[in-house]
């Protein structure tokens, strides 16, 4: 009984996570008014002039693909998530089982999302104070990636310079096609 209430709470406590995640991106739409959030396409390749890159510890990736910046979780914290969720160790066939079932599979279905932002709706990107700085096309900062943090470091500014100056080129070579 003990153990079929923890994982009862545990359930509760990850549709919390769901939700407040949920509320958060939302408020954040306005950074960007066509930005949409999808299900990850594990099937992508990258074409010509796209690029892909990866912070520094794997946790993020950011994309220039087509008409699009998109960006997720890393293959990194990809693999945990599919640690964490795995149903596969879930005995029994109780309430309590099908409840960890049902909301293990619930949080690795939303996890395994990625934000769109098309290109057109980002003037520039540039390298300053050590991060990636996104430019609206109204030529304000954005605030992309300005309030989450991977090991108390500004995402942001947790790509190595190489990788960062290697997508805006390509984000400029793109944005110059495209006019």
């Amino acid at each position: 009984m003990r153990s079929t209430r923890r994982r009862i709470v545990a359930a509760l406590a990850a549709s919390v996570v769901i939700v407040a995640c949920d509320h958060d991106r939302s408020e954040k739409q306005d950074e960007v008014a066509h930005a949409t959030f999808a299900p990850r396409d594990t099937t992508r390749t990258l074409g010509p002039g796209d690029v892909r890159i990866a912070t520094t510890d794997s946790s993020l990736e950011l994309a220039l693909v087509g008409d699009s910046i998109v960006t997720g979780f890393g293959s990194r914290v990809m693999e945990k998530i599919r640690e964490k969720t795995d149903t596969s160790d879930i005995t029994g066939d109780g309430l309590g089982a099908t409840i960890q079932r049902a909301v293990k599979g619930t949080v690795a279905k939303a996890m395994d999302h990625e934000i769109h932002y098309p290109i057109a709706d980002i003037s520039d990107v540039r390298f300053e104070d050590g991060g990636l700085r996104f430019y609206g096309a109204d030529g304000r900062r954005m605030k992309v990636f300005e309030n989450s943090r991977v090991n108390g470091r500004k995402i942001s500014e947790a790509f190595s310079p190489e990788d960062a100056q290697r997508f805006i080129r390509a984000f400029r070579a793109r944005k110059a096609s495209h006019g």
